[in-house]
């Protein structure tokens, strides 16, 4: 369905595809990448590298569990457009979606807004975000260039997305949505995967472990003493935790 709906809403753009021959080999891709699975992050490293090496300035990545709507592609490039006349050093801007991070993540309602015709008024607003996941998402070819992916599945968007923060760049969340399914990547078991990221996150970043991992024990103590007193515990206590920071609204 992802490539369907890209033909369909966003015919002028090639597409890129990277995957196992045996898997991708029928899809009607522009140009095709074959090679087996790896991390989330080498993945998307090598396809983006291809496409940047190909000549083009920007590129724009997608998830392959997701649906793109009639306005999906354009409504993201307009909001492109609007910020490149506002910040200097652009690096994400995200899509939001139905199976994200909170703060990008349709199903919430961060400001406590009334249903205005089937949404939520703060889906009308670009917002400065830290830390987008990158399900469907624009990136530069400068912001590219100062920072990859890790070799990471879960955290690979946090490492990069915070990277990036640190070299001037800055995230933003844009009115653009997507369907996503969610999880069909690398699977629902999200302690196994915090398990293989700890270990490098330690190593080559410390202090974001320190930061994330510490967020996350808080996390579990509060699950463990609501679960003893009978209560639900909070929503916002994710499985990959870092700490959340609700977006301001800008346009």
């Amino acid at each position: 369905m992802m490539m369907t709906s890209v033909r369909e809403y966003a015919s002028q753009v090639p597409i890129y595809l990277r995957g196992p021959e045996s898997v991708i080999g029928a899809h009607d891709a522009d140009h095709q990448i074959h090679g087996q699975p790896s991390t989330f992050g080498e993945c998307y490293n090598e396809v983006i590298d291809r496409v940047f090496a190909d000549g083009f300035d920007s590129v724009v990545v997608a998830n392959d569990d997701i649906v793109l709507t009639p306005t999906s592609y354009q409504v993201l490039m307009d909001d492109v457009a609007l910020l490149k006349k506002e910040c200097p050093k652009l690096g994400w801007v995200a899509a939001r979606c139905d199976a994200s991070r909170a703060t990008q993540n349709i199903r919430s309602n961060p400001f406590g807004e009334d249903l205005y015709y089937f949404k939520h008024p703060w889906e009308e607003h670009i917002m400065p975000m830290e830390c987008p996941s990158p399900i469907f998402a624009w990136i530069s070819r400068e912001a590219w260039e100062t920072a990859k992916f890790p070799p990471l599945n879960w955290y690979s968007d946090d490492v990069h997305c915070t990277d990036l923060l640190a070299a001037g760049f800055q995230h933003y969340l844009s009115r653009s949505y997507v369907h996503h399914v969610g999880s069909q990547t690398i699977g629902l078991d999200g302690n196994k995967l915090i398990q293989q990221a700890t270990p490098w996150l330690r190593k080559n970043r410390p202090e974001y472990a320190k930061q994330w991992f510490a967020y996350a024990q808080a996390c579990w103590n509060t699950i463990v003493a609501k679960a003893g007193e009978g209560r639900r515990p909070s929503s916002l206590c994710l499985a990959r935790a870092t700490p959340l920071k609700m977006p301001s609204k800008m346009h």
